[in-house]
């Protein structure tokens, strides 16, 4: 895919959170990710000073437990800011990893320059505190489903949110995202599919 295209994307992006950003001052170097299925951006325990734009496709983050258990914390589709804030704000490892779901196109870029470049200006500033926000609400309101929401009720939210992965995402990542073993979802899948019958 054409670099400037999708560094385009990048730009309008963070314009859908803010118009009037001047992207002048933006002379950061993009490279180019054409990523497979279980290809990965970001390796858990590894360090990383790049942030990463989404710019096609569908990715999860999981994390690894010392006993090899993954636990799928998040899935995030295109067009998405993606990386680790506390790997890229601390200088420490990544606590998880991210995989694409299919296939998927990514760019990356050194954080910390683009974000000096970029942070005289504020429309990006205000577009950049605005993306923030849109993550804290949904961690909210994925903390509150867990809380509140039946698991069946998870299912369903999961199904109409990603829609697309239902049926191709393996069904141990579906459970682990909303919070449930495979066995536990096996059983809420055969019940709503006997309720439609």
């Amino acid at each position: 895919m054409d670099k400037q295209y999708l560094t385009r994307q990048l730009m309008r992006f963070f314009d859908q959170y803010q118009a009037g950003i001047d992207w002048r001052p933006c002379n950061t170097e993009f490279k180019v990710h054409t990523l497979n299925k279980g290809d990965c951006l970001l390796q858990q325990g590894e360090p990383c000073s790049n942030m990463f734009f989404l710019c096609s496709g569908l990715v999860r983050y999981y994390s690894v437990s010392q006993n090899g258990k993954e636990y799928t914390q998040t899935i995030a589709k295109a067009p998405k800011l993606v990386g680790s804030t506390r790997a890229l704000g601390l200088v420490q490892p990544a606590l998880f990893n991210i995989e694409a779901v299919c296939p998927s196109v990514a760019i990356s870029f050194p954080w910390q320059s683009f974000y000096q470049q970029m942070s005289q200006d504020l429309a990006f500033t205000q577009a950049y505190a605005k993306f923030l926000e849109s993550i804290f609400i949904a961690k909210e309101q994925k903390e509150y489903a867990m809380v509140k929401h039946s698991a069946t009720q998870r299912y369903l939210d999961f199904c109409r949110d990603f829609s697309e992965l239902k049926d191709v995402l393996p069904q141990q990542h579906i459970a682990s995202y909303i919070g449930i073993t495979p066995i536990a979802l096996s059983r809420i899948r055969a019940q709503l599919k006997n309720n439609a019958c």
